[in-house]
């Protein structure tokens, strides 16, 4: 995250006539056991690891909230992730990290003014601090915070719209949880919808906290490919020609409306080689939409998913499973275009779970390349400087090869 990401998200959580501001030297002094949330009107967050490389700010306040949110921003990807992020959060709770890390996101609120973190304290009927992550340069990138009361409570997480892409996303997931939370998912568990409104003209969802934490116990791989399954078939199967799929006609629709560039020709060619299947049948069913290890933990009893904003049905069964593998893949170390290619050898077995036959698994991980191309030329996500938005480095080729082949 940059420092103008930062201070964009900032703003909007505190708009004017609050002013916000990053400073360097830690003029707080660190968090305070006693210190109230807002005797002064000031909010001041520690800006991890550092202002030049802010992916995380922590509120000061008080200790006990500072570790929560270190702790609790984002599912530790691993054994040595986990670590580290518990060894930052007792430092924080300590008051050591506070001494230690200096710079700052320090917010100045003039008598009558208000943030979000008020609101939502109204909202929650507790009072309140915040933490705030903005992520990696993506398109869809936008705040998420932690909401957590002094004494160290995590009470929900916050999402807001930053603009025409991240409000649709907001409101899109607004609906998909209050859907599935009306149907029983047996061990997978979804965020409770706690409001869902407008936050100076953008899309705000607030929702239930599920423990972040990284996934452990026997049988993790097949419990989430469990989870997948009843996701996929939450709102019922239908067996359809791929033309008559909402997402079908959603994709290219969205393919033709791609603006010039280096993407729209290629991917326009390889869905109209695609479309020569189109009167194949195939199962359908819903999707989560970016699955992604992530997003999900798997822990005693339940297995826990959250960031529904794409979740969609009407879509050929399996896609999930397809689009865990490919991320987990990237995120262990193989390039995209690896990680695409061994995608497609492996399509029949990964796609068996989900009553996929054999006979169709090649061309519903092509239809699943070819979309989330579409997708991500949609966003835009290679300007906004995602890697993995640069389609013609990857998914162009690997998809070119196979329509030759």
């Amino acid at each position: 995250m940059s420092t103008d990401a930062l201070l964009e998200a900032a703003r909007l959580i505190w708009p004017a006539p609050a002013s916000v501001r990053v400073t360097g030297g830690g003029s707080t002094g660190g968090a305070s056991r006693a210190a109230p949330v807002d005797a002064d009107r000031t909010r001041s967050l520690v800006l991890l690891p550092s202002a030049a490389n802010p992916k995380l700010a922590v509120p000061t306040h008080s200790r006990a909230a500072a570790a929560k949110v270190a702790t609790s921003a984002t599912a530790p990807g691993s054994l040595a992730a986990s670590v580290r992020t518990r060894a930052m959060g007792l430092a924080l709770g300590s008051g050591l990290g506070g001494r230690l890390l200096r710079d700052r996101l320090v917010v100045t609120l003039p008598p009558g003014a208000t943030g979000l973190d008020d609101l939502l304290g109204e909202l929650l009927h507790e009072r309140v601090v915040v933490g705030l992550r903005v992520g990696p340069p993506r398109a869809n990138r936008k705040p998420v915070l932690s909401v957590v009361t002094p004494d160290g409570r995590l009470v929900a997480y916050a999402k807001l719209g930053l603009n025409e892409l991240t409000d649709r996303l907001v409101a899109a997931e607004s609906a998909a949880l209050t859907r599935l939370g009306a149907i029983d998912l047996g061990d997978v568990v979804v965020p409770e919808v706690l409001h869902a409104g407008r936050w100076q003209e953008h899309q705000l969802l607030v929702q239930s906290p599920l423990p972040v934490r990284r996934s452990k116990g026997a049988g993790v791989d097949l419990r989430l490919e469990a989870a997948m399954v009843v996701v996929s078939r939450a709102e019922g199967v239908t067996q359809a020609p791929l033309s008559a799929a909402t997402w079908w006609t959603r994709t290219t629709r969205a393919a033709d409306r791609l603006p010039e560039g280096e993407s729209r020709s290629p991917l326009l060619a390889i869905g109209a080689a695609l479309g020569e299947q189109a009167d194949r049948v195939l199962p359908m069913g819903g999707w989560h939409g970016d699955w992604n290890p992530g997003n999900c933990s798997v822990v005693p009893g339940s297995v826990l998913v959250w960031d529904w904003e794409r979740y969609e049905t009407g879509v050929p069964l399996g896609f999930d499973g397809l689009h865990l593998r490919l991320q987990a893949s990237i995120g262990a170390g193989a390039t995209p275009r690896a990680a695409a290619t061994a995608l497609l050898a492996d399509a029949a077995v990964l796609l068996a779970p989900f009553g996929v036959l054999p006979a169709d698994a090649d061309l519903v991980a092509q239809l699943y390349l070819w979309g989330l191309g579409v997708r991500y030329a949609t966003d835009d996500q290679a300007k906004a400087g995602a890697a993995i938005g640069r389609l013609g480095e990857w998914l162009v080729p690997v998809l070119t090869t196979v329509k030759e082949s």
